[in-house]
């Protein structure tokens, strides 16, 4: 796997274990729905540099 798919998948599933987290703290706030929560987890993971993602994505890499 490339280095560039490895740090993509790590950053999704950040992502997804993210939103349920972030999910809590904006309930009631009716300011950001669903969607946006998916894209604000992402962006977050994204922006991460030394998070989960960067794990993921050295251990898919030492993998192939």
């Amino acid at each position: 796997m490339d280095s560039v798919t490895a740090q993509r998948v790590g950053q999704t599933i950040e992502a997804m274990l993210l939103a349920p987290i972030l999910r809590p703290i904006v309930a009631g706030t009716n300011v950001v729905g669903d969607y946006e929560l998916d894209l604000l987890a992402g962006e977050i993971a994204r922006h991460d540099g030394m998070g989960f993602a960067q794990l993921i994505a050295r251990r898919l890499q030492h993998a192939s």
